[in-house]
């Protein structure tokens, strides 16, 4: 039977958990992923439920809040500042203990993020919006933006893989996988040529490739990487996909009611 599962980020729809699954019974989904969005409090009334069987588990999950007040999505496993790279590897370690305890197999990882002035890649938005995503000023801009991530990457992109070194045997050690994914936004690691690199490294049994189809068609439209070159390169690694729709550059749109 084909298994496909349904996001908790649907469930803030829903004004409980209970009447979250039961919809999606309802709807023919067989199990449920784990969002990063879940509160601990929204965490625990799910599974005080008969639910469905949970697939995944989206790291950090819950959204716990470290001593001083920030959010566990706000960390990155990509900062140069050690102390916050460790927390962000101390709250991933925390989803791989809960896939763990509910049956999961996946535990799906955003790598973190280069530390740079975003408005470049905002500016090509609006112009892609507008229309204008072949005008020089476009062109311009993505040139810019290509430059100026390729100088502030490098650091990044190791700390990454050193967060990843340790966490791939973490989650071996709990029967658990990590599937890495691609972003949506190009400041975000991975691009294409990191992510061979990274999961190069890794053991492919327990590190692999989470395709977000969003993400990826986002990115294409915007210039950068061909949708289906992701494919080409990381389909003997891929251990699962995000579908969504987009509208525009607009994402995580139910699908079939996008483009």
């Amino acid at each position: 039977m084909t298994q496909i599962s349904l996001s908790t980020m649907w469930s803030l729809k829903y004004g409980s958990m209970a009447e979250f699954v039961r919809r999606a019974r309802e709807f023919g989904f067989t199990h449920l992923e784990l969002n990063a969005s879940l509160t601990p409090g929204k965490l625990d009334e799910l599974l005080a439920i008969d639910g469905l069987p949970i697939s995944s588990v989206h790291a950090p999950c819950p959204n716990a809040r470290n001593p001083e007040g920030v959010e566990a999505n706000a960390l990155s496993l990509s900062a140069l500042n050690e102390d916050e790279r460790r927390e962000a590897v101390g709250f991933t370690k925390a989803t791989i203990d809960l896939a763990g305890r509910v049956g999961a197999k996946f535990v799906i990882v955003h790598a973190g993020w280069v530390e740079m002035n975003r408005e470049v890649e905002r500016e090509m938005r609006r112009l892609y919006e507008e229309g204008r995503a072949s005008s020089d000023e476009f062109n311009s801009l993505k040139s810019k933006l290509l430059a100026r991530r390729k100088f502030f990457a490098c650091p990044h992109v190791e700390a990454t893989k050193e967060s990843l070194l340790e966490l791939a045997g973490y989650a071996r050690s709990k029967g658990v996988r990590i599937g890495l994914e691609n972003r949506s936004d190009r400041h975000e690691i991975p691009i294409i040529e990191e992510m061979v690199d990274i999961l190069g490294d890794l053991p492919p049994e327990t590190v692999g490739y989470w395709h977000d189809v969003g993400h990826a068609e986002i990115q294409s439209r915007l210039g950068f990487t061909p949708h289906a070159d992701w494919f080409a390169a990381l389909a003997d690694r891929m251990f699962g996909i995000h579908l969504h729709d987009i509208r525009g550059l607009s994402d995580h749109q139910a699908p079939g009611i996008g483009e």
